[in-house]
């Protein structure tokens, strides 16, 4: 009996430090430590993505305002999000709020700006231009900005 336990006991703690092992082996796609104040770390889709705020110290989630691009699965999906990639992903951006500050699965909604060379480009407004999403109004907001 009391060999038995003993048994449990190291199978128990075997299992604990696996999965605590596990754990630590799993790779970090980016150290927020290493990176600079809102700098993107991960394109979601044609008009989603996620970047490091400083002041946070946190990933957030934007959605961009005024701008929808195919959804998975849908034709054009594939190319907006690779043309959202090559212009934001790992680069610093400014983001403005409007009159919406959040979607409604808590995305913040917000024009965004990127500092190309010394020029800076407005991200919702190019996504439309060239032919990568929609005009997307939603009350109250007017998109006047893009438009």
């Amino acid at each position: 009996m009391e060999k038995e336990k003993i048994i449990y006991s190291l199978i128990f703690l075997i299992f604990i430090f696996l999965i605590v092992a596990f754990i630590f082996s799993i790779p970090k796609l980016y150290e927020p430590s290493q990176l600079e104040n809102n700098t993107v770390v991960r394109i979601i889709d044609g008009d989603t993505f996620e970047y490091y705020d400083g002041n946070l110290n946190e990933i957030v989630k934007i959605r961009l305002l005024c701008v929808a691009a195919p959804e998975r699965n849908k034709e054009g999906y594939e190319e907006a999000k690779s043309y959202l990639n090559s212009i934001i992903l790992y680069k610093e951006i400014t983001l403005k709020s409007s009159i919406t500050d959040k979607d409604e699965y808590g995305r913040l909604l917000r024009y965004v700006y990127v500092n190309e060379s010394g020029n800076i480009l407005f991200v919702n407004k190019l996504i439309l231009e060239n032919d990568y999403g929609e005009l997307l109004a939603i009350l109250p907001e007017e998109c006047k900005e893009v438009k």
